[in-house]
């Protein structure tokens, strides 16, 4: 555990990282499980009501080269049975790379999170410069794929040749949730940086401590 005086409490840095990683950790998960990615305005009526990465809801919609006379309605899984003949239009290249890409972040900003809790228990403190840093490679590592989701989606998903009206749909909460957690994700990896070299000094004075105590010969 060590001595109290070589290893005083949680400074500010490493307390506010973790704070921050947790914070951006659960915004993550809220942006990534809710269907409120894209919305239309309720004014439009438009048959288009709202989507996410998971879910897609429709008002009477019938697709235009879909064959068959069938209007989808009601909010569905994007991997239903309901949605398999137009899956193709509904989830294309850039929407899959978006999804992929929140779930490769989600899973390290829950490694993150993992590692930190370590940290902060204090269960093995020689190691705690090495942990930092992979908390801090972890949380950079989460930053990119949610910037590269968040600009994929804001730049696509008002392209013409995917849902129809592009001009009545906004980017919703949960969209802004993502950018916020990818801020956050940041500002987290920044303070853990920074105390990466706080822990370095801990753990010289905590050598020279050791060093000082051993009975010397005369």
């Amino acid at each position: 555990m060590g001595d109290p005086q070589v290893y005083p409490k949680t400074s500010g840095a490493l307390l506010t990282g973790s704070i921050l990683a947790f914070v951006a950790g659960v915004l993550l998960l809220i942006s990534f499980s809710s269907p409120y990615w894209l919305v239309s305005y309720p004014e439009t009526y438009s048959e288009f009501v709202r989507l996410g990465l998971w879910d897609v809801c429709f008002r009477n919609y019938r697709h235009p080269p879909y064959q068959y006379d069938e209007k989808f309605d009601g909010c569905h899984w994007i991997f239903s049975y309901k949605y398999q003949n137009i899956r193709d239009w509904l989830q294309p290249g850039w929407l899959i790379f978006v999804e992929a890409m929140m779930s490769i972040a989600l899973w390290f900003s829950l490694m993150a999170l993992l590692v930190i809790s370590i940290v902060l228990m204090r269960f093995v403190m020689k190691l705690e410069v090495f942990l930092l840093a992979v908390c801090t490679v972890l949380l950079g590592i989460t930053a990119l794929p949610v910037f590269l989701s968040v600009a994929v989606f804001g730049g696509k998903c008002f392209d013409r040749s995917w849902l129809l009206y592009p001009i009545f749909n906004h980017l919703s909460w949960a969209y802004g949730l993502a950018v916020i957690s990818f801020f956050l994700h940041v500002f987290a990896a920044a303070c853990l940086f920074s105390e990466i070299s706080k822990a370095k000094e801990r753990r010289r004075r905590a050598n020279n401590l050791i060093y000082n105590m051993q009975p010397r010969n005369t």
